[in-house]
């Protein structure tokens, strides 16, 4: 891959395409000083990029010379609405990006918090540490590609994110609240926090359905919806996808999620039961077994069955396990055989032992009739892609940096990084060579880095390229983690 040459003016041309999501309200509107604002957008946007694991106010200040309390009035206060900028990125996905082989992905993203203050805290789970922890949780959507020939050329655009409530911040249910000062306290922390008067309580998949919403009225290209258990088994959040035709591919929790074949015979509703009673439900007869993904697996075991599909390359050589799929119609009450109107493929990956790759995988697939097993393979195994955009925007980022405590704050930070991720997802695009040879996303990264103290070393110290690159690598390596 050829050395990065990225300078100010491609910076400037990146941005120039969301300022009016920075200087301008939903109806069109301005305010008085929107240039200072617009300003402190490009500060904010060029410190996310700088070296260093700290990305609070106070570190882009210093890094880049901008007013701290201007810079942390622009994030916690300023009028720019957070949602034009996800809108504006949702408008400017990349062809590479999207295609009948993309997908739609949801996942959540956990941020460890230590205090209460922060909006949405909250003892639950965080999938950064593996446990119930205090933390913030987020819903992202993301679009994502699977590369073509290497699994690292992946390509992922961030579409939107909103930050997860528990029901103690909204103040909707008063049976949360172990006494009345509980309940209080919570009321003073919305309110310290500025939590919109029009935001109240959502499930995690309802506030995915939003994002996804918002996705498709977009329309970037794309075959199917791609989530894990959080998401997955929630027979509303299914249903809601199928009210909107959306394809899906979402992991389900292989000892609770039951099925019958597909073939199976309804007994249609109003029909006799077995107790001379007209039934209120689809069910299945009393004869047919229904199973879950496990007790399917197992049957494997003893019949064969199982056929490997490598999906990609990895750095270790192909990427490949022993999948199985079958046409399944799905059981919405196994206690009393009562059958959902869900069918699809039930998708199994059968564990192989290796580390982190010792347990069952099952996905329900809807709306994919006609898919080979190798693309239902493929789309159930690009959901690692949001795992590696969580690592991306944190780790290079700051997504997790974030130190306010406001609402509006918090979603400032969150789309300011989204904007960064896709201007580094740009610059790895516009390198690779069809998608082949993609630098990572830290690489691209350094090399933004790299090339911006190069341009200032030649043009306030007059160096040549050759000396100012060497100069350049020297102050990264010494002040910083590189």
């Amino acid at each position: 891959m050829r050395d990065m040459s990225c300078n100010q003016v491609e910076v400037q041309q990146f941005l120039s395409k969301y300022q009016s999501a920075f200087t301008r309200r939903a109806d069109g509107s301005s305010w008085p000083k929107w240039e200072r604002t617009w300003r402190h957008a490009t500060e904010y946007f060029q410190g996310l990029l700088r070296p260093g694991k700290s990305k609070s106010v106070v570190d882009i200040a210093d890094q880049t010379g901008a007013d701290q309390e201007q810079l942390e009035r622009f994030v916690r206060e300023s009028p720019w609405e957070h949602q034009n900028v996800e809108s504006h990125l949702r408008e400017e996905v990349p062809d590479e990006v999207q295609g009948p082989d993309a997908a739609l992905i949801v996942d959540g993203m956990a941020i460890p918090k230590s205090g209460e203050k922060s909006v949405g805290v909250a003892r639950q789970w965080c999938g950064a540490t593996g446990k119930v922890d205090n933390c913030q949780v987020t819903v992202n959507c993301t679009l994502a590609r699977a590369g073509e020939q290497h699994n690292s050329d992946q390509v992922t655009w961030p579409l939107g994110a909103r930050l997860y409530l528990p029901k103690k911040w909204t103040g909707e249910d008063d049976s949360v609240y172990e006494t009345n000062r509980e309940r209080e306290k919570y009321a003073h922390l919305s309110e310290e926090a500025g939590i919109p008067e029009e935001v109240s309580y959502q499930p995690k998949y309802e506030i995915a359905v939003d994002l996804i919403d918002q996705a498709m009225t977009a329309g970037p290209e794309h075959a199917c919806v791609v989530g894990d258990t959080g998401f997955g088994k929630y027979p509303a959040f299914r249903k809601k996808l199928r009210a909107r035709n959306e394809p899906y591919v979402l992991e389900v929790e292989t000892s609770k999620f039951v099925v019958v074949p597909e073939e199976t015979t309804v007994l249609e509703p109003g029909s006799t039961s077995g107790r001379g009673r007209p039934r209120k439900h689809p069910a299945y007869p009393e004869e047919t077994d229904a199973e879950t993904p496990e007790q399917i697996a197992a049957r494997l075991e003893k019949q064969g069955g199982w056929r490997r599909v490598t999906w990609n390359e990895g750095t270790k050589g192909g990427l490949s396990g022993e999948f199985y799929r079958t046409p399944v119609r799905v059981v919405k009450d196994r206690s009393n055989r009562w059958l959902a109107d869900e069918t699809g493929w039930l998708l199994l990956k059968r564990p192989s032992g290796e580390e982190g790759e010792g347990e069952l995988k099952a996905w329900i697939c809807w709306g994919l009739d006609k898919a080979s097993l190798e693309e239902l393979v493929s789309w159930g195994q690009l959901r690692w892609t949001v795992e590696r955009f969580h690592q991306d925007t944190g780790r290079e980022l700051g997504a997790d940096k974030y130190q306010g405590r406001t609402w509006r704050g918090f979603h400032h930070h969150l789309s300011a990084v989204m904007l960064a991720h896709a201007f580094v997802a740009e610059r790895r695009l516009e390198e690779g060579q069809d998608r082949e040879d993609l630098a990572s996303f830290a690489e691209v990264v350094r090399q933004i880095v790299r090339e911006s103290a190069v341009q200032r070393l030649m043009e306030n110290h007059g160096f040549d390229r050759p000396k100012a690159r060497e100069v350049a690598v020297d102050m990264l390596r010494e002040y910083s983690d590189w």
